[in-house]
């Protein structure tokens, strides 16, 4: 048996009698508290609203702002800023912020406090205007050491807390200007989520809009803040979309002490040209038709710069295997090299060109090249070249290419160019020796009826300048020698149609029938002037049968 004493009994009901005044006097503090939480913004005026902005809210940020249109604050349910008609800029001019809505979401202790701390900020019918940093491809090198700061800083601010951890645009224009480009790049309908690191977790963006008439989107995953120190780094993700162009790119970053990109990159870009249409500096050739390009393979992002190594591109209907590095010249322009090989390499019909309207580029505007390239096969048209092996350096407006045909164990073509800019021109000279051609093959890719046939080598020595391929070929000056053995010479009538391009003072030959006559050996020599060979010296065959030749090719 339980017994309750009587003050027990006493003490229940005094607690009954005194529970519903603490209910009504806790529900009075909650109407008291919502009801500060509602009234208590109404109290401020516009002006001192807009000096909290500004002078405040602003200031957290680092930023200078200005409140041109009405402002609403509330406390309930989160503290939070509604202003329209605001502008926002970093000191530095890199950034400029003109917003039709403007929505910051506040921290709720350091308010009480009296500080101002920006949790979230969303902007709404927002042009924002950045300017590119100055530099050009000279970010590459330093970017290491500014994004290590960078990371250091995000790291420093999420470790102290009540900084921004959430930016979010929408229905706004990102206008992006560069040195380097022709015009402002123009983003239509953007629209954006940053999610900045909290509590060492990941960084997240997405950010998505129109550009020329083509959807554009970026998606960025990771790195992680408490991952990326430890020695197998954090992975991270990026996916980019312009039309039906695409990027993807998945690997892990490293900080030790610089900070290191590895992974793998795949990239496909259906059309060449439309994507250096934007570039300033650059031109698409009209003699040059459209290719597309694929990129597949590993990369890797140190302080020197962009390595590509195992790395597999295709132009057009060509396929190269190799390494790559990019790096980045003392102007800021990018430098380019390394070693590919490819099966084949083929060019459309070139018959068509117009060289009067191929205009030589620039050099000291191209990006800086060191290229080593190996070709079993080149096709032009239905000619065609097998073992190419070329080197190609451009460096302080100098372009220097050397190649060379056939095996090492035979004696093929080798021709060497040096062209270098002239006064709005380009001043070139060219070498060009073989001791083992095939002539009548070469002779076939201009006519189809070749005037000459055998097995030969050649010499030649040029050297002219021009502004146009055209004004350069007829600017050519120097020596040209040819010696054919073991061949067949078409000896055409004078009436006939020429089977070559061959314009001479005095006929080929005097006082012989059309015919095909067999040689043992044959030389021709002579001055090459304006881009006309003057042959001065040849004979075909010997002896009694010597067939003495001059005239101009």
């Amino acid at each position: 048996m339980t017994t309750i004493s009587r003050s027990s009994q006493e003490a229940r009901a005094e607690n009954l009698e005194i529970a519903p005044w603490r209910q009504l006097a806790g529900g009075a503090l909650v109407l008291i508290v919502a009801a500060l939480g509602i009234l208590a913004p109404r109290l401020f005026s516009q002006a001192t609203l807009a000096s909290f902005i500004e002078k405040g809210a602003c200031a957290e940020l680092g930023a200078e702002c200005r409140v041109s249109g009405p402002i609403h604050a509330h406390l309930l349910p989160l503290p939070a800023i509604d202003a329209q008609e605001v502008t926002l800029s970093l000191p530095d001019g890199r950034i400029a912020i003109r917003a039709a809505h403007a929505t910051a979401e506040l921290r709720a202790l350091p308010l009480i406090a009296g500080r101002i701390s920006v949790n979230h900020l969303d902007l709404e019918g927002a042009r924002i205007d950045l300017l590119a940093p100055a530099g050009g491809m000279r970010l590459l090198t330093s970017a290491n050491d500014a994004g290590a700061a960078l990371l250091e800083s995000i790291a420093a601010a999420d470790r102290a807390g009540n900084r921004l951890t959430r930016v979010g645009i929408d229905r706004s224009r990102l206008v992006i200007r560069s040195v380097g480009a022709k015009a402002p790049m123009e983003v239509e309908s953007f629209s954006a989520e940053i999610d900045l690191p909290r509590r060492g977790g990941e960084f997240f963006g997405h950010l998505k809009g129109a550009i020329g008439g083509e959807i554009a989107e970026l998606h960025v995953s990771g790195p992680s803040l408490a991952e990326v120190a430890r020695s197998e780094g954090s992975a991270v993700k990026v996916d980019a979309l312009l039309g039906q162009n695409w990027l993807s790119y998945r690997g892990r970053l490293v900080k030790a002490p610089d900070l290191v990109a590895a992974g793998t990159l795949e990239a496909s870009f259906p059309s060449l040209q439309h994507l250096f249409r934007p570039l300033r500096r650059f031109t698409w050739p009209p003699w040059l038709s459209d290719m597309d390009f694929h990129l597949a393979g590993q990369v890797f992002v140190t302080s020197r710069g962009v390595d590509f190594e195992n790395s597999e591109f295709a132009v057009g209907r060509s396929h190269f295997a190799g390494g790559l590095s990019l790096r980045t010249t003392s102007d800021g322009r990018p430098s380019l090299s390394g070693t590919i090989a490819t099966p084949l390499v083929e060019f459309a019909d070139l018959s068509w060109l117009r060289p009067a309207e191929i205009a030589l580029p620039a050099f000291d505007r191209l990006p800086d090249l060191d290229l080593r390239m190996s070709v079993r096969r080149v096709r032009f048209g239905s000619a065609r070249l097998d073992e190419i092996a070329a080197g190609l350096i451009l460096a302080k407006g100098r372009l220097d290419v050397t190649l060379s045909q056939g095996l090492e164990t035979e004696t093929g073509a080798k021709v060497h160019i040096v062209a270098t800019p002239d006064a709005g021109e380009v001043a070139v000279k060219a070498q060009a020796s073989c001791e083992s051609l095939d002539v009548g093959t070469l002779l076939s890719s201009f006519s189809a009826h070749p005037v000459l046939t055998g097995t030969g080598g050649f010499n030649v020595s040029l050297e002219g300048r021009g502004g146009t391929l055209d004004a350069l070929a007829h600017a050519l000056s120097g020596k040209a020698n040819l010696q054919v053995k073991k061949g067949v010479v078409s000896l055409p009538d004078a009436d006939a149609e020429p089977l070559a391009s061959v314009v001479s003072e005095k006929p080929l030959v005097a006082s012989l029938a059309p015919a095909l006559r067999r040689f043992s050996e044959a030389n021709f020599a002579g001055a090459v002037e304006n881009g006309i060979w003057k042959i001065n010296e040849g004979w075909i065959g010997e002896g009694v049968s010597q067939i003495a030749v001059d005239g101009t090719v």
